[in-house]
């Protein structure tokens, strides 16, 4: 282990020994004051403690693991001109009522994969007549091959009626706007015949469309997620994002049916069989960012659903298998990650009712005795530890992002990065609660895959309850000045100023997204949407 990932960690260690200990007295405080709290104290500080923890931990967990990714941890060697006999790979499209322009660039990049012994097969997953009509006679074309679905079974359940046909070794997948790079599919292979401890190998991809400020943020999220899977290859947890990757055979079929996050759901159920892939940190498509600010966030909304169910579904059976505690916890943050974003506005509510309520904060063992306000203090300490982490994390995505082609990367795109994603994460919240509550299940004949999100209604709720916070916040501080009559003093009205902000900016942030998203020249209707 070299230095800097000595130090990296060793920051991370004691700063969650540090996190540990304020838990811990905090908590016993908490106990000791049970005679002062009542039982309906005890429980909101408890809550409250929890989710001031969150954001530090999530926080601190992203950032050693995005300077791992930096750093290259668990990179390993492969040779391209090694590979005996080319073993079969078949590339995998599926499709629903695509594009044709759009198909035909991506059809054209699979014509120039340099490996060869190389089958492609386009599955159309029951697009609309005038769709499988035009896109077979384009598959025919390129003389690739064209299977059609006659029922509807989205991603996985295409995927899964080609894979049985197949005599190939590994099996290879890419989204229908992913233009793959020429020689992606040798190096896919020759990591997988030298290394077969590796089950299958996801590789990056990069947007070419990029045009505007709002394409940079999205270009920039997909960064940081790379980075991460970098820092990811030491504990054996890399993500199949089921895109621009290659899996063996024997573990791609089947693919979970019926989940909105079928990629995730497969990667929990290999994992526990034992599996395990590997991330290589090279360009292996190009493909589209999204046209709309609508379908960005119906995207969210899918893949945020979609991962929290999947960890919660499968939950149980993690405990039963044989996994290592540190390959859970991985997994369990991989998979609730979202709460980093929205633990604030939890921790925003507790704090509400706890002013309303007249209930004593209650922090760090006697050390609010021997100074006061001191309990109070933290409320305002604990959201500034967050924001200092989660801007040393992005300073890693920074780094990592320098020398990408996709855009000319500045300083300021950064802080664009930091304050959207800022703006966005209160819209996480829903797909958070039906993540950890609801059923998700696709319904073939009745679930849109990218579902139109009521992005006015939503955004105009939050804008109102973002004034409402406002007024507490006015409250709170003339309260803590003696000018009204209530807590006395306190720190409450910092938080609550900083959740009116971001809650009231939630309906100009739509306005102003959905004027910066413009449409593309690749989809000419909303049936096209679906990668």
């Amino acid at each position: 282990m070299n230095k800097r990932i000595f130090f990296n960690h060793l920051f991370g260690a004691l700063f969650f020994i540090v996190l540990f200990g304020y838990f811990a007295t905090s908590l016993t405080s908490i106990i000791m004051n049970y005679q002062t709290l009542g039982v309906g104290g005890i429980i909101l500080n408890a809550f409250v403690l929890l989710f001031e923890l969150l954001g530090p931990v999530y926080a601190t967990y992203l950032m050693i693991q995005l300077f791992d990714g930096i750093m290259e941890i668990g990179k390993i060697s492969y040779d391209v001109t090694g590979i005996k006999n080319y073993p079969k790979v078949a590339v995998i499209i599926p499709i629903h009522n695509v594009n044709q322009k759009l198909l035909d660039e991506t059809l054209d990049g699979c014509k120039k994969i340099t490996y060869p012994n190389l089958e492609v097969w386009v599955g159309d997953d029951c697009s609309e007549k005038k769709y499988v009509v035009e896109c077979e006679r384009l598959v025919q074309k390129y003389g690739f091959n064209f299977h059609n679905g006659e029922v509807r079974s989205f991603k996985a359940g295409i995927i899964n009626q080609i894979t049985p046909k197949l005599d190939a070794k590994y099996i290879a997948i890419f989204d229908a706007d992913q233009i793959p790079v020429s020689d992606i599919i040798t190096k896919f292979v020759a990591i997988l015949e030298q290394h077969p401890e590796y089950s299958f190998v996801q590789g990056k991809y990069e947007s070419r469309n990029i045009s505007n400020l709002l394409h940079i943020w999205e270009a920039l999220s997909s960064f940081q997620l790379f980075c991460s899977q970098g820092g990811k290859r030491r504990i054996k947890t890399v993500i199949f994002h089921g895109t621009s990757a290659c899996l063996r055979k024997e573990i791609s079929y089947p693919l979970p049916e019926n989940h909105l996050s079928e990629d995730y759901e497969h990667l929990l159920r290999i994992t526990m069989q034992g599996h395990y892939g590997y991330f290589l940190n090279e360009v292996a498509s190009l493909g589209l960012v999204t046209e709309s600010i609508d379908h960005k966030i119906s995207q969210l909304y899918r893949w945020t659903t979609g991962q929290v169910s999947a960890f919660r579904n499968n939950l149980l059976k993690f405990f039963k298998s044989k996994m290592t505690f540190r390959k859970f916890l991985d997994y369990f943050i991989s998979s609730t990650f979202v709460f980093l974003l929205t633990a604030f506005y939890f921790m925003g509510l507790f704090y509400s009712l706890m002013y309303w309520l007249k209930i004593d904060i209650v922090r760090g063992l006697e050390l609010s005795q021997m100074t006061p306000g001191f309990s109070d203090l933290l409320m305002v300490f604990m959201p500034m530890v967050v924001g200092i982490v989660y801007f040393i994390a992005f300073i890693a995505v920074g780094i990592y992002s320098r020398n990408t082609k996709a855009f000319r990367m500045k300083a300021w795109h950064l802080a664009f990065f930091i304050i959207y994603g800022g703006l966005l994460a209160p819209f996480l919240l829903i797909p958070t609660f039906k993540g950890m509550f609801g059923r998700n299940k696709v319904v073939p004949e009745k679930t849109k895959w990218n579902k139109k999100i009521r992005l006015n209604l939503i955004a105009s709720i939050f804008t109102i309850v973002g004034f409402i916070f406002a007024a507490l916040g006015i409250i709170s501080l003339l309260d803590s000045i003696g000018i009204i009559n209530w807590y006395g003093v306190n720190y409450f009205y910092p938080l609550f100023f900083v959740m009116a902000i971001t809650l009231i900016m939630a309906l100009p942030f739509v306005i102003i997204s959905k004027k910066a998203f413009k449409s593309t020249k690749y989809f000419v209707d909303e049936a096209s949407q679906y990668f």
